[in-house]
Formats: C-alpha cells, structure tokens, sequence
C-alpha cells in the first residue's frame, strides 16, 4: 500500500482509480488476515485439532457477546449515514437488506439466534453465553467499532467494517476444520456455513453479500471525494486496526485457556 496516497480527504476518484485502490486494499487486509488471523495460534492449534474444546466454548462465549452488539452498529450506522445512502437509493436498499438480514434471517431475531444454537451444540446453556463477562481483548474489538462509529468519520467505519471480508474466509476456515478435524456433523456447524454465506456471497433473494456492500460503499465514497480520515487514520489503518483486534480476540481466549499473560496468576 506504500505506493498509494494515504489521504484520500476530498480527493475524487475515477471509476477505474477507485476499483484500483479497493483492490489493493482488499489484498492488504487478506494478507494481514493469513499473517496474524490464519497462522496465529489459535487457529494453528485448531487446524491441527490440538486447541482443547475449553478454548471452542471460551470463544465461543465472547463471540456470543460480540455479535450480540456489533449486528445492533448497523442499524445505528443507517441512522448516521442515511444522507449518503438517500442520495445513492440502490446502495441504500442492499443497506436496509443488510440491515434486516442480520435481524431476522433465517428467522427474528436473525443470526443471533444462529449464534445461541451453534453455542448450545459446543455444549453451553443460553445463561452461559448472554451472562458471560466478555475478556478484554475480545470487548477490545467490539469497542474499536463503537468508538470509530460514533467518533470517527463515515468512510473509517466502512473501511473497518471491510474486515467482514476477512471474517467470511475466517468462517469458511473454522468451519472446515470443525468438520474436518473435530469430526462435528454439518447440522452442528450451522453458524459457520450461514456466517460465511451471508459474508461473502449473495443470497438467494437478492441480499448483497456483506463484504461486497461495505466494498461498493467505499468505491462510491472515493469516486465522490468523500473518504475523509482523522489525522492518526487512514483507509489501511482502519483495515489493520479491525484485523488486529480480531486477531488480538483470538489471542486473548488462548491465553485465557493456556493461563498466560494477564490470566497466568
């Protein structure tokens, strides 16, 4: 990314300027996401089926509190970005299906439900998931986007919401490795398949795949001069700061299970 400008604040794009610098950015973050997502020690233990199932429920119970609020951001998002999207009508309705999709697909109150069942086939009651007090290093994740929502600027939310493409291969990977090498049958692994779907693939009514809206949405922002950064930010700091901490998420449950760092004493 060094060869491109790192702000791009009332600086208009071309069409073609535009999809160059989403490609790019689009290969910085799945390169961070094999650096420090795919071979960082969680999923290292979990593709060799040597991460204990403690670590899969521990997880899995952060998780359960991380979607809980992340999906409510987006309506939150609608509400602050509705200027934009009013003057850009087809963006708005893949927003507004976006939007609906996480609340009440398959059914309401939408993919959260998904998240209760997957927990419930990893061996954990309702109470252990919506009690749970989430670590630090994965709320630290969740609150980098509260932050960058209501501080920061439109298009360093959704450059950091970008990550969702990142979250559709990590979906498509723990799933596999569920199936693969914990042996889970497919009716057990049912948020991943439905996670990685809804990311990176588009529904069969219609929906835009997650990660090809919150893409299309930075695209339009570079073409109209409006992806304006605070001074500290940039589009690949937004994307390296959603990676971090979905990584640092990670890391957090394996020092938690493995008693290391903050949890050794």
């Amino acid at each position: 990314m060094s060869a491109l400008p790192k702000d791009y604040s009332g600086k208009k794009l071309s069409a073609v300027e535009a999809d160059a610098v989403v490609a790019e950015l689009k290969k910085y973050l799945l390169d961070l996401a094999d650096r420090w997502l795919f071979k960082g020690r969680f999923h290292t233990d979990l593709s060799k089926g040597t991460l204990p199932v403690e670590a899969l429920k521990v997880f899995w119970q952060n998780w359960y509190g991380f979607v809980a609020e992340i999906n409510n951001f987006h309506g939150v998002a609608y509400q602050r970005h509705l200027p934009f999207f009013k003057r850009h009508p087809e963006l708005q309705k893949h927003f507004a299906n976006h939007v609906a999709d996480e609340m009440i697909h398959p059914s309401p109150p939408g993919h959260i439900r998904i998240v209760l069942e997957q927990g419930r086939n990893f061996g954990l009651t309702d109470d252990e998931m919506i009690e749970y007090e989430m670590l630090a290093e994965c709320r630290a994740f969740l609150e980098y986007y509260r932050g960058v929502l209501y501080e920061g600027t439109m298009a360093e939310w959704w450059a950091s919401f970008c990550v969702e493409e990142a979250v559709g291969h990590w979906a498509k990977f723990f799933g596999g490795a569920l199936r693969k090498v914990y042996k889970m049958p497919e009716e057990k692994i049912v948020y991943f398949r439905v996670h990685a779907e809804a990311d990176l693939e588009e529904h069969a009514d219609g929906v835009m795949a997650h990660a090809d809206l919150d893409w299309t949405v930075l695209k339009k922002m570079l073409e109209e001069g409006r992806a304006d950064t605070r001074p500290g930010f940039s589009l690949e700091y937004c994307l390296r700061m959603g990676t971090a901490y979905f990584a640092w998420f990670f890391e957090g449950v394996y020092q938690y299970v493995k008693k290391e760092g903050l949890y050794s004493a």
